[in-house]
This record gives structure tokens, sequence and C-alpha cells, in this order.
């Protein structure tokens, strides 16, 4: 059996468990387990849906350590619970995508709670059905999620590459500018802003004065735009300074670069809208009839 003590439980061997500290480890290690597989996946995401997602796998952590409640370690309800986790985190996707980030979800769940459990069970820590716990080390606790999630994307780190190579219709618009160009579906394509975590859209630099204000469509010379930050200053004083802003990526051949991206009014890809999509302007022509690349969703 299992009682209360303030935030303490006691198992029937009397073991120690703190609910913070097991509601916390659990958080961020489902928290970094949705930010892998968003990526492995390939696909944009919203941080606070990622948050919400993590927040219930805690609560379900906790669940299963109270008393009466060690059928929810079943894995019936194990399967159960990661199904709604990834709901949480991805349900405004389109079925069939939606269903393999559930599935990638479930599996990386499956190989990291047998990673963080043998930890456990090596570091002596107590465990309910597989649910990890650890005592109040915050020092262990913050290096087990870092692990934990580097040995989730070094077993994944294949995953979602060079996969779909479809083209689909993208649409653009921008006040009552509008343009439609052909993009490359790829599943490898994972740029996301990392601030606001929204999926980045590649434009070819030919492609995007027809959507720009005229203005800002005279800066994108091929010279200025190897020289994003200045380009970023000059739209300052056109007053589209919160339209614009810079994107971290790595490519073949760029240790770290930046991208001139900026957000339209609205984003479609096949019909289906991209809420908060970004759009950064490619330097370099991207293949041959192909205006832009976007991520599978």
């Amino acid at each position: 059996m299992t009682v209360f003590d303030n935030c303490m439980l006691y198992t029937m061997d009397m073991t120690v468990i703190y609910i913070d500290s097991l509601a916390l480890l659990n958080f961020i290690i489902n928290y970094l387990l949705l930010l892998a597989t968003a990526r492995i996946g390939g696909t944009g995401f919203r941080r606070w849906r990622l948050a919400a997602a993590a927040l219930f796998g805690a609560g379900y952590a906790v669940a299963v350590w109270l008393p009466g409640m060690m059928f929810l370690s079943g894995l019936f309800w194990k399967a159960l619970s990661c199904a709604v986790m990834a709901l949480i985190a991805f349900g405004g996707f389109r079925f069939p995508r939606l269903m393999r980030l559930c599935l990638l979800f479930i599996a990386a769940s499956f190989l990291l709670g047998g990673v963080v459990l043998a930890l456990g069970l090596l570091a002596g820590s107590p465990s309910s059905g597989g649910i990890p716990y650890m005592p109040v080390d915050f020092k262990t606790l913050f290096l087990t999620a870092g692990l934990s999630y580097a040995v989730l994307t070094l077993a994944f780190k294949h995953m979602g590459r060079h996969g779909a190579r479809e083209t689909a219709e993208v649409l653009a618009v921008w006040g009552n500018r509008q343009i439609r160009v052909k993009a490359l579906l790829d599943s490898g394509h994972t740029l996301t802003d990392p601030i606001s975590g929204a999926e980045v859209l590649i434009l070819d630099a030919s492609a995007a004065p027809a959507l720009l204000p005229p203005p800002a469509a005279a800066l994108l010379d091929p010279s200025l735009l190897r020289d994003p930050a200045g380009v970023m200053e000059l739209m300052g004083p056109l007053g589209l300074g919160t339209r614009f802003r810079l994107i971290p990526f790595r490519a073949v051949g760029v240790d770290c670069g930046f991208l001139l991206a900026f957000r339209p009014d609205q984003v479609t890809v096949r019909g289906k809208r991209r809420p908060g999509c970004l759009i950064g302007i490619s330097p370099t022509p991207l293949a041959e009839g192909i205006d832009a690349l976007v991520s599978t969703i």
C-alpha cells in the first residue's frame, strides 16, 4: 500500500517518494520526448502545447503511485497516456501525420522509459510500473533528463531525414499581395523559430519580391542577402522590423548561419493553413523547378 505525508508518499516497503520531485522529473522527460518527436518527425510545434502535454504525463506518473492506482502502470494505460499526450501536443495536424507522430512518440517513450528505468535501477532508485523516480537531487534530475534526451536523439537521429520527396502548391499572402509557388515537401526539413517554435518555410529569393511590399522587395538583392543582419537593420526604418527576424540554421558547409525570415498573413499548403508559419528567404537558389521547401505535416 501507499500512504501520504504532506508531499511524500510511503510505499509498502516504506520507501519515501517525493511527489514534487516525481512530477518534475517526469515533466522534464516528457517535454524533451515531445520536443524530440517534433524535431525527428520534421514538423512545427507550439511550446505551450508541448508543456501542456508534458504536464498531463507528469500527472499520470504521479497517479500511478497513488493508493489503489497501480493498475495504471499496465501496458494499455501507458500506451493510452502516450496517445493522449501526442493528441495534446500535435492535435492540430491531419490524421495521417498525427498518427505518425503518435506512433513515433509512443516508440520513443518506450525506448526512453527502458533507458531511464535501467539507470534508476542501477542507481538504486524506486520505480512503479516503469515510471521513473529519483530522490530529491536536482543535479541528478537534470543530468538524467539531459542524458535521456541525448540517448533519444542519437537513437533516432536518422529518422525523418530525406523522407517524402513529393511537391505541393503553396499559397502565401501578405496584405493584398499573394504568390503561389511549387514547394518540395521534405520530412527532413525541420527548421523552426527557436523562440516561438513555429515552422519556417524556405522560399527562393526570386519568388519573394512578388509577395513583399516594394520597399522591402528592393532589399532582396543577392549581394545584400549574404548579410541578413544588415538587411534586418534596413527593415527598421521601413516600419517592417516587427515582421522580419533572423533564424539560426546549420547546413552542409555552414556551421552556424542566419536566415532572413518574415511573418506573412497566411500560408497554406495543399489548401490547408499553416498557422504561425514563417517564411525564410534562401540566399541561394533552390532545386531546379522548386521555389520553396516545406516540412511534411
